[in-house]
C-alpha cells in the first residue's frame, strides 16, 4: 500500500501523457516484480508502446494478443502460458486503463514474473489497483494533451491563414499548404503541384517532396488517369490509399526512397469545381490511415488555398497589364519628347530663318522708299518691330518646348538657364541649389527639368510666394529634387491635383520614383520628387 501511495503521488505532478506512462512502468515493476513493464498508448484506435521498464521498448515488437483482448473486453487478463505470437513472454498480466465511460486509455502489461513463478489472483487486484490510480492522472494527462494539440492546430489554422493572406505564387501557395497541414493530421511528409496546360494537354506537375521537415526537389508531372494525382485530375476526387507501396498507382521513385505507408490526395477545387491542383499526404507504413474525414477537411483547406491561387494569378495578370499601361506610356512620353525636339529644331531652323528673312526684306523695301513716303515707311517699321516680337516668342516657345541645354549640356546647365529667365520676370525670389552633381538618364533628367518647370509657372500664376526654394541632392541612395515656396498654398483635400502634377507624377511613376506634395492653406507648397539610385546615367 505504501508503494501505490508513493506512485499515486508521483503521477499527480505529471502532466506530461507520454513522461507518465514511464512513470506507470517504472512503479509498476517495483510494485509488481517481474523482467518487464511495457506501457502501451491507446489513441484513435491505435495501440503503441510508449514506455518499458527496466529494459527499452523492443524494437519491432509486436502488440501481444492478450493486450488486444483487454482493449476488446475492457478488463484485465491473467495468462500463465507462453504466448506463440510473442516468444519471449512466459506469462503476464494485462490491465486496461479506463476512463469515463470506459474509454480505453492505456494498458500496462506485466511480463514474466521473477523465480519463474506464476501469476496468482492477488498479483492481478495488484496491478488492478496500480491501474486505478494511474487511470484518474493518465485521463487528467491526456486532457492537457488534447489541449495542446487544440492550441497546435488553431496555431496551424492560423499560420495557414495567413499564407494565404501573403498572395504568394501558387506553386509556393501549395507547399505552404503541405507544410501547414502535415502538423495537424500527424503525417510524416507529402507533396503539392499545380494544374498546368502542355503540348500535350492538362497534366498536373510537382516539383518539391517534403519530408522530415525539409522540401526537397521532385520533379513529375502526371497526366489524366495517370499515377494518383492524375487520378484525381480525371475523377476530381479525393484518393485515399491504406498501403501505399502496394498501390498500383504509386510512384516506384518514392517507395524505394521512402517507407510509405497510409497516403491520401485531395484536389485542390475552385468555387466553379475547376481543378487547379493538388496535394499529396503520407504517413509511415504500420500508422493509422487516413479517413474520409480527413479527406473532407483537405479538402475544405484546398477550397480556401484555391481562391486564394485565382487572386495570386489575378494579381499577377493585373500586375502585367499595370506593366504593359507603364511601358505605354513610357514609350508615349518619349515619343512626345521626341516629337517636341523635333518641332523646337523646326521652329529654330526652319520658322526662325524664314522670320529672319522676311525681317531683312523689310529692311531693304524700306531702304527703296524715298522720305516722302513717312507714311509707308511707318508701316514697315511696325511691321519689323511685330517680326521681332514673333521671333523673340517663337524663340522662348522653342525653348520651352525642349531646351536645347537638355540635350547638350544636362539637367543642371538647363535648370539654371529655365532659373535665370524666370528671375528676369518674376516677383518672386528664387533660391537654387545642387548639393551633388547629378548624373541622370535622359528620361530621368526630362522628368525632373519638367517638374522645375511646372512648379515655377504654378507659382507664378497662382500662389503670390515671395521666395521659391529650389534644391537638388541624394538621400539614402535616391536622387532627391525638392521645390518650395512660402505662396499661399491649398487644401489638398478640397482642391484636384492639376493637370501638370497628373502629369509630372506618371513621369516619375514610369521611373519607379514618387511624388508627394505637402501643402496646407497660407502654408506655402513642398514638391518632392525622388527616383531610385538606379537612375544614374
Amino acid at each position: 500500500m505504501e508503494q501505490l501511495s508513493v506512485a499515486a503521488q508521483c503521477f499527480a505532478v505529471q502532466l506530461d501523457f507520454k513522461k507518465l506512462l514511464g512513470e506507470i512502468a517504472a512503479h509498476a515493476q517495483q510494485i509488481l516484480p517481474v523482467d518487464r513493464v511495457v506501457a502501451y498508448s491507446h489513441i484513435d484506435g491505435r495501440l503503441w508502446a510508449e514506455a518499458a521498464y527496466p529494459q527499452p521498448i523492443p524494437t519491432g515488437g509486436r502488440v501481444s494478443e492478450d493486450v488486444r483482448w483487454c482493449v476488446r473486453y475492457l478488463k484485465p487478463r491473467v495468462t500463465n502460458t507462453p504466448q506463440p505470437d510473442v516468444p519471449d513472454i512466459r506469462n503476464s498480466i494485462c490491465v486496461p486503463l479506463l476512463a469515463s465511460q470506459n474509454r480505453v486509455l492505456a494498458v500496462i502489461e506485466f511480463r514474466n514474473k521473477r523465480s519463474g513463478g506464476l501469476f496468482t489472483e492477488e498479483d492481478a487486484q495488484v496491478a488492478q489497483c496500480l491501474a486505478r490510480i494511474a487511470a484518474s492522472a493518465l485521463d487528467r494527462a491526456r486532457l492537457f494533451f488534447r489541449m495542446e494539440e487544440w492550441r497546435q492546430s488553431v496555431e496551424t489554422l492560423l499560420s495557414f491563414n495567413a499564407t494565404v493572406n501573403q498572395q504568394l505564387e501558387p506553386e509556393q501557395m501549395v507547399r505552404e499548404l503541405v507544410t501547414n497541414v502535415i502538423g495537424f493530421l500527424e503525417a510524416d511528409g507529402g507533396l503539392a503541384g499545380i494544374l498546368i496546360r502542355t503540348e500535350a494537354g492538362l497534366q498536373m506537375q510537382c516539383d518539391g517532396l517534403y519530408y522530415a521537415g525539409l522540401w526537397s526537389a521532385f520533379c513529375r508531372r502526371w497526366a489524366p488517369d495517370e499515377g494518383i494525382p492524375g487520378t484525381v485530375l480525371e475523377t476530381q476526387f479525393p484518393y485515399l490509399t491504406r498501403d501505399y507501396k502496394s498501390d498500383a498507382l504509386a510512384d516506384r521513385d518514392l517507395c524505394r526512397s521512402f517507407d510509405l505507408g497510409p497516403c491520401v490526395c485531395v484536389p485542390i477545387k475552385n468555387p466553379q469545381e475547376e481543378v487547379l491542383g493538388f496535394f499529396q499526404l503520407h504517413r509511415r507504413a504500420g500508422e493509422p490511415e487516413f479517413t474520409w474525414q480527413d479527406a473532407a477537411f483537405l479538402e475544405q483547406l484546398g477550397g480556401t488555398a484555391a481562391v486564394a491561387i485565382e487572386n495570386a494569378r489575378l494579381v499577377k495578370s493585373l500586375e502585367l497589364k499595370n506593366q504593359q499601361v507603364k511601358n505605354l506610356s513610357r514609350h508615349h512620353v518619349h515619343r512626345l519628347e521626341q516629337e517636341r525636339r523635333h518641332i523646337a529644331r523646326e521652329l529654330h531652323d526652319q520658322t526662325g530663318q524664314v522670320l529672319i528673312g522676311l525681317k531683312l526684306r523689310l529692311q531693304i523695301l524700306d531702304g527703296l522708299l524715298s522720305g516722302e513716303q513717312s507714311e509707308v515707311k511707318g508701316e514697315l517699321t511696325e511691321l519689323r518691330r511685330q517680326v521681332n516680337q514673333a521671333a523673340v516668342q517663337l524663340k522662348d516657345l522653342s525653348k520651352r518646348l525642349r531646351p536645347p541645354l537638355l540635350d547638350e549640356l544636362g539637367f543642371e546647365a538647363s535648370v539654371r538657364q529655365l532659373v535665370s529667365e524666370f528671375r528676369q520676370h518674376a516677383s518672386f525670389v528664387i533660391g537654387l541649389e545642387f548639393a551633388s552633381t547629378p548624373e541622370l538618364s535622359s528620361e530621368a533628367e526630362t522628368a525632373l527639368f519638367r517638374t522645375v518647370q511646372e512648379c515655377l509657372t504654378n507659382v507664378a500664376k497662382h500662389s503670390r510666394a515671395s521666395r521659391v526654394d529650389i534644391r537638388f541632392g541624394q538621400r539614402e541612395g535616391r536622387q532627391v529634387l525638392r521645390i518650395v515656396d512660402d505662396g499661399d498654398g491649398f487644401d489638398p483635400q478640397a482642391a484636384s491635383t492639376g493637370l501638370g502634377h497628373i502629369g509630372i507624377k506618371e513621369r516619375v511613376s514610369m521611373l519607379g520614383g514618387r511624388m508627394h506634395i505637402e501643402t496646407a492653406v497660407g502654408a506655402g507648397v513642398c514638391v518632392e520628387v525622388t527616383l531610385p539610385g538606379e537612375q544614374s546615367a
